[in-house]
């Protein structure tokens, strides 16, 4: 799917600029730390996400892997092509996405092998929906990769976006870009919870957070294509579709409603990731 938008096309290259000379992209040539610092041959050995250390650390693949103990590194550096994760530890299901393929950040707990394979995804949402099409996704990643890979990096948006999870910037396969809302949440400039209790008040709340974050990469409310709205109690969440359309814009096929049993603490009710279309 393609967003067409209303906005001059300086507008919107000056705020990628200003993102890039802001960012991680700042670090110029500098190696980037892969998988967020994890130790990719745990995924193997202990079947679970680990922390690695900057004291075991190696270059690989124009990337810095660090590894849980010198035993974990050694095996990689036997068999890097074994451990390290599919499409340079970038997003699983971006890479898979059709014309619309990008590189996007990843989560290190949401994760899954196939076929002897580490594959990574943006988060457990979606890690869960690509095993639903685990071979098709991985046939289209595969077939796009090599030009996928050409692609500039994702750009991290700063404050007023949190860090974790991050909001980005992200280039297209078939041109312009899409900004990515990391979950927002109902917390105030100071982090601080929201509307407890109270639906209405924490989806205005996300709302606000989600349009900060809009407008820090250059885009607009207008400019979303859809959201994935993890919620405790999607009837009551429905119950605002108004509100919803004013902070969210209208309803798309795609977006989804994923009910959850607690978000990020007992408090909080609602989380929007949001997608916003941008040239």
């Amino acid at each position: 799917m393609r967003a067409h938008v209303n906005r001059s096309a300086p507008t919107v290259c000056a705020a990628l600029c200003c993102l890039l000379f802001s960012g991680p992209a700042a670090l110029g040539d500098e190696p980037k730390l892969s998988i967020n610092g994890y130790d990719p041959v745990a995924y193997f050995t202990d079947s679970r996400p680990v922390a690695g250390k900057s004291e075991y650390e190696y270059l690989w693949h124009k990337l810095r892997w660090h590894f849980a103990s010198s035993d974990h590194r050694d095996l990689f550096v036997k068999e890097p092509g074994r451990y390290a994760p599919q499409y340079d530890g970038y997003c699983a299901m971006g890479a898979a996405d059709g014309d619309t393929a990008h590189k996007d950040t990843i989560d290190p707990e949401a994760w899954t092998i196939v076929d002897g394979k580490l594959y990574l995804a943006h988060n457990r949402y979606w890690i869960e929906k690509w095993k639903e099409e685990a071979a098709d996704k991985i046939k289209q990643a595969d077939a796009g990769w090599q030009r996928l890979a050409q692609l500039a990096d994702p750009v991290i948006v700063g404050p007023p976006c949190a860090s974790s999870p991050p909001t980005t910037v992200v280039t297209l396969r078939n041109g312009g870009h899409w900004v990515v809302v990391g979950g927002q949440l109902a917390r105030d400039d100071g982090g601080r919870p929201v509307g407890k209790g109270d639906m209405r008040a924490q989806i205005e709340q996300v709302g606000k957070n989600v349009g900060a974050c809009l407008n820090a990469a250059g885009a607009a409310v207008k400019d979303i294509i859809w959201t994935v709205n993890y919620v405790t109690d999607p009837s009551e969440f429905d119950k605002y579709a108004d509100l919803r359309q004013r902070y969210f814009g209208p309803l798309s096929p795609k977006s989804a409603t994923v009910p959850v049993q607690q978000l990020a603490g007992p408090d909080f009710l609602v989380q929007v990731e949001a997608f916003a279309g941008i040239k």
